[in-house]
């Protein structure tokens, strides 16, 4: 169901978008309130982000290109040659600001007692002798080398693969050679030298040291790369194969993806780098020009994770401090609560123990009959899996849908799916053509026509790791009609060829939570055209879905209010609706990971949803979703208190301005939700009014800024 508002030209393009979101990120390495040691770890976590986007994102806009002959892409108007010409200079420019504070906290490590980052030409000779010994010792027997006079090929480097290019003049002939940094070796080596510790990243040691290696010719010119490729590969999981057919393709495609095009190269910008050995390189290798970037310092700054396990042992109050979770408390069953109760709870302030709690007393109560749970990604050694494994060897039937093409997870899935197939669950995998990205699990106690039992409905994975870093909900409850819900939910995933059921209370994807999302900003507006009141509140990690953006124009062409947190990649424009347009956009980065996804639908009644589904094309019409109504009024008041939290925070939050960019309010009154979040850590309802107060208090500000 779609608006009329014309939105063609009228959306930014998402990948550009995304890119100002790791700009965010990077961003973060030079706020004041972020401690210290987590600055690199923002700038770590940049890089990381990155090595997915080029492995993803880059080749599908390439793939674009191709099969349309450049068109040009609708929501944007923009052609995809000019899109990929613009991420590769918005690019550049997050890489410049990236390495300006890279090199602006390195130098202030040794004044916090942690030792230096250093190059190996600015050893002094006792320093540099001792590196060489280390080279000698742990390094030189590792290394390996490829030589090319012709046919050159990268094909063996492997996705974000570090190697040395080195041009080499051998009897009277030119050849390059390639040697790889081995895997084996961490990538900095810690010397301790007269009571000075330095760090020494180990391609460094390997360039110095070229001439131990190769002793048959002579070195001219050195190049330090590395490379990302394209991983954009599909997996079809067709459900009429058997399982055994579904796990060899997957094996088989795991082994292939790794040789896709290399999609970005980065090289170490280093002042004897020779322009023309590179524009060789490139050439010999087939490598495209675009895919180039120099970069102005280390290559690949996910080396700094290890480093900061370390440093924050030593230094721990340079970092966030630690904080203790929620529990629940022992001398309370919580199915017994849920019996008369729902809950609501908000990782990683409630701990994700607390879902365990739930698994383990439905495994020890006599009348579970059957669990049936949903797997995107989990933990590795994870404990939910081991108590889905204990609940089958006790005689519950127990069911998984294991979705193996989480991407980058496939291979821990893959593992998942044999152990509890050993264990005697039944293991189910999803739909040919749609990821299963839905996060529940149905407890029962009943099964049949008229099922019993309790559910979980919640918009983050089963990852007792991640969910102490990301922000996600979690709706329990034994609501017959949720449960009965997705007792329809899962026999529609266990049937191949069925067609999805019609909902009690649930909305899910494909195209119904959209429907749904669109349906009641309809409503709001009529609601608003009536009134004057009404407003709409979205928080999600990317807003990319047409449908769903021209239904929030043709709403706020007319006056109603929006407040958008959208943490990723926003397409929507700013300024097109008219003089009655009034959208405020923000991205909360912090301490945590923004995850959940919240819609609120504000006219004549209240409807407060969460969900799994990001409001992306992808998750409204090519995923299975879903989104539950929170129905109980106790849980709906911490709802709304936990909007009204994130309605004033002006600390994490970035805002976006007409022009697309994002800017930091510059005199805050200090609201960080996810620091308030922590300080109650048990969730306080708050009066509607003050929800109300709180929104008031925000188009004011907003009112302000646009004048």
């Amino acid at each position: 169901m779609a608006s009329e508002f014309n939105y063609h030209g009228k959306c930014y393009n998402r990948d550009l978008s995304w890119l100002l979101f790791n700009r965010r990120v990077i961003e973060l390495a030079n706020e004041t309130t972020t401690p210290f040691l987590d600055r690199f770890r923002f700038l770590a976590i940049a890089a990381n982000n990155l090595d997915e986007f080029y492995s993803v994102r880059v080749p599908s806009l390439q793939s674009q290109m191709e099969v349309t002959n450049d068109k040009i892409e609708k929501k944007s108007g923009l052609h995809y040659s000019k899109i990929l010409k613009q991420l590769h200079k918005r690019n550049e420019k997050n890489f410049k600001i990236q390495y300006s504070y890279f090199k602006s906290l390195s130098e202030q490590l040794p004044v916090e007692g942690l030792g230096k980052i250093t190059t190996y030409k600015e050893l002094d000779d006792h320093q540099r002798e001792k590196a060489d010994q280390v080279f000698d010792q742990r390094i030189l027997p590792f290394l390996i080398s490829t030589t090319y006079e012709n046919n050159y090929n990268l094909d063996y480097l492997k996705n974000k693969r570090m190697a040395l290019a080195v041009k080499m003049k051998l009897k009277g002939k030119h050849a390059i050679r390639i040697v790889p940094v081995p895997l084996e070796i961490r990538r900095t080596i810690r010397l301790r030298v007269e009571d000075q510790t330095i760090y020494l990243r180990v391609e460094d040691l390997i360039r110095n040291n070229l001439n131990t290696l190769f002793d048959d010719g002579k070195v001219e010119d050195i190049l330090t790369f590395r490379i990302s490729r394209d991983l954009d590969a599909s997996l079809d999981v067709d459900k009429d194969d058997n399982n055994h057919d579904t796990v060899k393709n997957l094996r088989h495609y795991l082994a292939d993806r790794e040789r896709g095009r290399i999609t970005l190269l980065a090289v170490e910008d280093l002042p004897d780098v020779s322009h023309k050995f590179l524009l060789e390189f490139l050439k010999k290798f087939r490598i495209d020009e675009q895919a180039l970037y120099r970069i102005p310092g280390p290559l690949d700054l996910t080396f700094l994770f290890p480093l900061l396990k370390s440093w924050e042992k030593e230094k721990p109050q340079l970092v966030y401090p630690d904080f203790q979770a929620q529990e629940w408390p022992d001398q309370r069953s919580m199915l017994q609560y849920l019996q008369e109760h729902d809950l609501l709870l908000q990782y990683p302030d409630d701990s994700f123990d607390q879902f365990l709690t739930f698994l383990r007393e439905a495994i020890a109560d006599p009348k579970t009959v059957a669990i049936k749970q949903t797997i995107y990604r989990v933990a590795n050694n994870s404990k939910v899996i081991d108590l889905l494994k204990e609940a089958a060897q006790k005689g519950i039937e127990v069911t998984v849908m294991i979705e193996l093409r989480a991407r980058f997870d496939e291979a821990n899935n893959l593992k998942v799916t044999g152990e509890l197939e050993d264990a005697g669950c039944n293991i189910i995998f999803g739909k040919k053509y749609m990821k299963v990205h839905s996060k529940t699990c149905l407890v029962l106690t009943k099964d049949g026509a008229d099922p019993e039992g309790y559910v979980q409905i919640g918009t983050g994975n089963y990852n007792e790791s991640t969910a102490k870093g990301f922000v996600d909900l979690s709706l329990f409850s034994s609501r017959k009609d949720y449960v009965s819900d997705l007792a329809s939910f899962f026999n529609y995933l266990e049937q191949p060829g069925a067609n999805p059921p019609k909902y009690k209370v649930l909305a899910a994807s494909p195209h119904r939570i959209e429907d749904m999302v669109i349906q009641n900003i309809q409503k709001v507006k009529e609601y608003y055209q009536r009134t004057g009141r009404g407003h709409v509140f979205l928080k999600v990690n990317s807003l990319t879905d047409v449908d769903v953006i021209a239904a929030i124009y043709d709403a706020a062409s007319v006056g109603v209010p929006f407040r958008l947190i959208v943490r990723g990649a926003c397409c929507l424009e700013l300024g097109v609706c008219g003089p009655k347009e009034n959208i405020v956009v923000s991205s909360i980065v912090g301490q945590f990971l923004e995850h959940s996804r919240i819609y609120a639908f504000y006219d004549e009644g209240t409807a407060l949803w969460i969900s799994s589904a990001d409001l992306m094309t992808r998750n409204m019409d090519n995923r299975v979703e879903l989104a539950a109504p929170v129905l109980d009024p106790q849980m709906h008041q911490v709802l709304e208190h936990i909007i009204a939290v994130y309605d004033q925070d002006d600390v994490d939050g970035f805002f976006m301005n007409k022009g697309g960019k994002y800017f930091k309010y510059e005199s805050p009154k200090g609201h960080s939700a996810q620091q308030i979040f922590l300080k109650e850590l048990a969730v306080h309802p708050q009066p509607k009014n003050q929800l109300q107060l709180a929104w008031d208090r925000l188009l004011n500000w907003w009112q302000q800024r646009k004048a």
